[in-house]
């Protein structure tokens, strides 16, 4: 008996659908081994992919996950009626077709305001954490940059998208830090350090699987203390040095800086990163 062509193209496309969703769970399967097992580059694309779309943007999401990335950093605060969003500024001026401080705004208020890229209004709106991490659920982890307190505003949504094993939280404040592993069990945290001697103290106080640190002491002996307590080492590129590789891409005095130890670059520059990382 032949089934309707309706029938088929229904079972086609479930079938699609199961397959799809079995190669994106292995994707981000397979960036979390790396990052939980080996000292394998990694690179975060700062606030997701923004060259072509506004930065924090749902676009610019997809648009780093289709380059290739393996972490991508989005910053998070909470509205005046407890809705997290993405957003990197404390106010909206700077990167939507709105104004004021978000913390002090309802979501209804920001919801239809137009993100902005380069300085111009596109379709892109304000995202919601929900809205994010499901764009993100299965095919990328995430550093979730910690711009707010709302501890339990944030973590209800994670449990809501499912996606607590793909994030790993930072923040300067290792007070937040330890809420949300006692809220969490089992949570990736990343702590900033401003001095080599603060990643024992972080170690200890808070069993990170990374540290942030800053150039300013990425030398041997912090490579060294990294190493000895197993924690991966996360940079950035951003500022100076991206800056400097938009004029020339450097790609061997690239490999040169993160062979020094870095195992976690995070840039504006994802394109020209990823193709380091694939050349190691």
């Amino acid at each position: 008996m032949r089934r309707p062509k309706v029938q088929r193209l229904c079972l086609s496309l479930v079938l699609a659908s199961l397959f799809f969703g079995s190669v994106c769970c292995a994707q981000v399967a397979d960036i979390r081994e790396r990052f939980l097992h080996s000292d394998e580059l990694m690179i975060a694309a700062h606030r997701a992919a923004h060259e072509d779309f506004p930065e924090n943007s749902i676009e610019a999401i997809h648009q780093a996950i289709e380059i290739g990335v393996d972490i991508i950093e989005l910053d998070i605060r909470v509205t005046k009626d407890g809705v997290p969003v993405i957003m990197h500024d404390q106010t909206i001026d700077r990167t939507t077709t709105g104004s004021g401080n978000i913390e002090l705004l309802d979501f209804e208020a920001i919801h239809s305001l137009k993100l902005l890229h380069n300085g111009k209004a596109t379709d892109q709106t304000i995202p919601t954490l929900k809205a994010a991490l499901f764009a993100c659920k299965d095919k990328v982890m995430v550093d979730m940059d910690m711009k707010t307190d709302q501890i339990d505003a944030v973590l209800q949504v994670v449990a809501e998208s499912g996606t607590a094993d793909q994030l790993i939280f930072f923040d300067a404040d290792w007070g937040v830090l330890g809420e949300i592993r006692k809220k969490l069990s089992g949570a990736y945290l990343m702590p900033r350090t401003y001095k080599r001697g603060e990643i024992k103290k972080a170690v200890k106080k808070l069993d990170p699987v990374a540290i942030h640190i800053d150039p300013s002491f990425y030398d041997r002996r912090t490579v060294k203390l990294a190493k000895k307590h197993g924690v991966r080492i996360w940079i950035n590129s951003l500022g100076d040095r991206d800056h400097a590789l938009r004029g020339h891409q450097d790609v061997k005095g690239s490999i040169e800086w993160v062979e020094r130890g870095a195992n976690m670059v995070q840039t504006d520059l994802p394109e020209f990163w990823v193709s380091v990382r694939d050349g190691m």
